[in-house]
């Protein structure tokens, strides 16, 4: 179907004419009220208009639309005149009475749909609309591989075809940098003075805006990480069986055999592959070789200004070669008359430390050190039997053991609660056991059950110590 067979002949016309800036302020105020409310009136409408003109800040010039328009009618007049223009040029709805009695006055669908795009296109923040898409890209891809994804219940829809067009917006964006690259470039070479160059440094917001986005992607270490997730998940989709389910839902939507949907879904992912392994790549490389020559570009033109538009540079090469062609003589004589026009001035600073005297250490001090000592052998043996033998072992396996027997008292099992955890040594003693259970020669076992115990001492699992079956 054609273009111009959906919209009306009409439909651009208030673009293309003197109140072109006026009518699209008024679409906007109507587009913003009907968000408000849930049914726009024509009367609701009329009043947004005429609040609008009363306050506009626009010219209205003479101008005949079927009803006469102009700085020479009342506000209520031209409010008029405009809804009925917008209503012959299919930006407003036909003529319909609603509830209240009033007609309708809602914006038509495809106006509403082209203004947005105007408005994104011309008045949206780009600041890192990059990031955005690629972690877009990445939710998208992790939401489908989800337990009970609503995604995956239609797959081509709500997974593929959010992804082609996050990929071709992320296109769009990589251009949109590249551009801004070129129009700072042509900003730098039309720089004839220092303050332009500050006045671009500090207020340019396009600068700003650019190197935000470029560096977050450059210096972030999210970026890598997520194209590499996107490209893994990207082959695990392609291997799974959400892949046959986009075919086949794509045989119902476009009414194609299973050739061509197999032939379109193969070749969309193949884009997408393509994108996210080179040419986002190719893309990234490119603009950074940018920067590099608007760097070298921008260090130029400043010291070609700060020198009044005289590169030194070639004027000193050329004083060093003709120095190179003198005889010892002439090449003095030249040198003491370049000595003569520089003054150069040898500026010093002389700090407390320069005239301090410097301490003497004391020779008298004794040393510091530790006087060496030997232990005797059986001064040795003494001190190791106290460490290992003779201090005994609170929490040993044998000492667990003895203190289990006393609490069962020949029962075969027992529960936290009945042991009657009053003390931290009580406490401790239900850990050690826990670290013995399972343990060779250790007569007891520990069986964990649900939920905590709040005792005296503190706050333990719920658990059984038991007796092992001989």
């Amino acid at each position: 179907m054609s273009f111009f067979s959906v919209i009306d002949n009409k439909f651009f016309h208030p673009f293309c004419c003197q109140n072109r800036e006026l009518y699209f302020e008024c679409i906007n105020q109507l587009i913003e009220k009907s968000k408000e409310i849930p049914v726009l009136y024509e009367m609701d409408a009329r009043n947004t208009l005429i609040l609008y003109l009363q306050n506009c800040k626009y010219s209205i010039e003479t101008e005949n639309i079927g009803e006469e328009v102009g700085a020479g009618r009342t506000p209520q007049e031209n409010a008029s005149a405009i809804l009925r223009y917008f209503r012959a040029c299919g930006w407003i709805t036909p003529q319909e009475i609603g509830r209240s009695g009033d007609n309708i006055a809602s914006v038509s669908a495809y106006c509403r749909k082209l203004i947005d795009a105007i408005n994104k296109i011309f008045n949206e923040d780009a600041n890192g609309a990059i990031t955005n898409h690629i972690f877009s890209m990445h939710e998208i891809l992790r939401s489908s591989f989800g337990k009970d994804s609503a995604r995956a219940v239609r797959p081509y829809l709500n997974i593929l075809v959010p992804l082609i067009e996050n990929e071709c917006d992320l296109k769009n964006d990589l251009l949109i940098l590249k551009d801004s690259i070129r129009e700072i470039m042509r900003a730098v070479m039309k720089m004839a003075d220092a303050n332009s160059f500050g006045q671009f440094l500090i207020k340019d917001e396009l600068l700003n805006r650019f190197f935000n986005d470029y560096f977050f992607i450059k210096k972030s270490g999210l970026i890598p990480s997520y194209i590499a997730d996107i490209d893994r998940m990207l082959r695990k989709l392609r291997r799974s069986e959400l892949y046959d389910r986009m075919i086949q839902e794509y045989m119902k939507i476009e009414n194609a055999d299973e050739l061509r949907a197999r032939e379109k879904i193969s070749r969309q992912f193949d884009e997408l592959d393509s994108f996210v392994n080179l040419e986002y790549e190719q893309e990234m490389s490119y603009i950074d070789r940018k920067i590099n020559t608007y760097y070298n570009l921008y260090s130029t033109r400043m010291m070609m200004v700060l020198s009044n538009n005289t590169n030194l540079e070639h004027e000193l090469n050329r004083l060093l070669l003709f120095l190179k062609n003198l005889n010892g003589e002439e090449r003095e004589a030249v040198l003491k008359r370049l000595a003569e026009s520089h003054r150069v001035m040898s500026v010093g600073y002389i700090g407390r430390k320069s005239f301090e005297r410097r301490r003497k250490a004391n020779p008298n001090r004794k040393s510091a050190g530790l006087a060496p000592d030997e232990l005797s052998q059986e001064e040795k043996q003494r001190l190791t039997d106290e460490l290992l033998t003779e201090t005994p072992d609170r929490y040993s396996m044998n000492h667990v053991e003895k203190h289990f027997d006393q609490v069962l008292a020949g029962r075969k099992k027992i529960s936290v609660e009945e042991c009657g955890v009053r003390t931290r040594d009580d406490a401790t003693m239900i850990a050690a056991g826990m670290i013995y259970s399972g343990t060779v020669g250790f007569p007891y076992e520990v069986e964990f059950k649900e939920g905590m115990i709040e005792t005296e001492a503190a706050r333990i699992s719920n658990l059984t110590i038991k007796r092992k079956e001989q």
